[in-house]
């Protein structure tokens, strides 16, 4: 099973997403655990690629096993909630970022992974984080 670490980047209580070249929905940002990396060095290199931001703090927040849309691979997805340094810049495979709120999850609006739609968002809509 493929591992995965996702951040969770807060910002007035709305949850950032990044979407890639041509896909159709929005995820967390993050991705593969390569053989040689623990979780912290994982995301650390992921947000350096994606955003153009530096990991200074992560906390566990949740993990799930979902199939990705993308790969079609079973996953188990480790979620944290992070503090970073620098301004977030999509750069690499990162096309488009959006900043959504509970009220945008609750519309359906953006379109977004069904792991994060089916795990992520109803715990941080519990927790009063979004």
């Amino acid at each position: 099973m493929q591992e995965r670490v996702s951040a969770i980047i807060l910002r007035n209580k709305k949850l950032l997403l990044v979407t890639g070249y041509d896909e159709s929905f929005y995820w967390t940002p993050g991705g593969k655990i390569s053989s040689n990396e623990n979780h912290k060095s994982s995301l650390t290199r992921e947000l350096e690629e994606e955003l153009s931001i530096r990991l200074t703090h992560m906390n566990s927040y949740l993990i799930y096993k979902s199939t990705s849309e993308i790969t079609n691979k079973k996953q188990k997805v480790h979620c944290y909630l992070i503090k970073y340094s620098g301004k977030i810049r999509p750069k690499k495979e990162t096309t488009k970022i959006l900043w959504c709120s509970k009220q945008d999850f609750e519309k359906g609006i953006p379109k977004i992974s069904k792991g994060i739609e089916k795990y992520l968002i109803p715990k941080l809509i519990r927790d009063s984080v979004i």
